[in-house]
């Protein structure tokens, strides 16, 4: 099956619903801007389902939730390609689910977070009473490295969560008005 274009014409979804009817076996190799920077890697198909993902730096299940937030770049379909061992085992309608959710959840968070440069700090006057205020052991850990110094990216590297769902609490965060940003002052 001949199968290649852009991201920006036909986009994951669309790509892994035709691999998925047609029960194709192979990978697709996806590339584009994530964030500032090349996304690059692919997904591996067997009879149309999703096995694996690959992406450097990335586990599988992650390398393909962050090829959802992919919107341009080109794509190729390759029947060559093969993963030995799947590494993913969900259903592609849930893996699509998770993955739309996350690019809805992307858009929030770069609304709040345009780069990982910026430096979050605790805001003295929260706009929130704390009464109202919950967080999880998770979200406090976080909040525990905003100390006005530490970028986000440094954040992310300290959490050990990722970038999804360090960004995620650092988002809620600042929604809750406990949290504010500034640029990078080096």
């Amino acid at each position: 099956m001949a199968l290649a274009g852009d991201l920006s014409e036909f986009p994951l979804t669309d790509i892994i619903q035709l691999i998925q009817l047609s029960k194709q076996t192979g990978g697709v190799h996806l590339s584009g801007p994530c964030r500032g920077q090349t996304l690059e890697g692919w997904i591996y198909f067997r009879d149309g389902k999703i096995i694996g993902a690959t992406s450097p730096g990335l586990d599988p299940l992650a390398a393909l939730y962050a090829f959802f937030t992919l919107t341009a770049g080109p794509f190729r379909f390759d029947d060559q390609q093969r993963l030995a061992q799947p590494t993913i085992s969900l259903s592609n309608e849930l893996l699509i689910m998770e993955g739309v959710n996350r690019q809805d959840t992307w858009l929030r968070i770069e609304q709040a977070l345009p780069s990982l440069d910026l430096v979050p700090r605790i805001l003295i006057n929260p706009t929130s009473s704390t009464a109202e205020i919950q967080l999880d052991p998770t979200e406090w850990r976080i909040l525990t490295m905003v100390n006005g110094k530490n970028s986000v990216d440094a954040i992310v590297q300290r959490s050990g969560l990722g970038e999804f769902r360090t960004c995620e609490i650092l988002t809620r965060l600042i929604e809750v008005g406990l949290v504010t940003v500034k640029a990078y002052l080096a």
